[in-house]
């Protein structure tokens, strides 16, 4: 199973393209990303590229940390809700 997984999002090359692709027919995410780097670009106008990109970086890690975790958390409660579901063999 493990390799399986392995295929499909570690060792598939296209992967990032096609999530791009994927991403790019969102009009929502597309309008989104347009703010964020609009507004992206006048901070670092404003504070300086050196404290812009340090600040960029630690958001990053900090949400990509948090989405991981949701993610975590959102795989056990699915098992706990499969187990819930499923009958007791005594």
């Amino acid at each position: 199973m493990n390799d399986k997984l392995n295929m499909l999002f570690v060792d598939n090359l296209g992967l990032k393209e096609e999530i791009e692709a994927f991403c790019a027919k969102d009009p929502e995410y597309l309008e989104v990303k347009r703010e964020f780097y609009e507004v992206a670009h006048e901070i670092a106008k404003m504070a300086g590229f050196e404290l812009y990109n340090r600040f960029e970086t630690r958001l990053g890690s900090y949400l990509g940390c948090s989405n991981d975790l949701y993610y975590l958390f959102g795989l056990g409660l699915r098992q706990d809700i499969i187990s819930a579901l499923q009958p007791k063999v005594t």
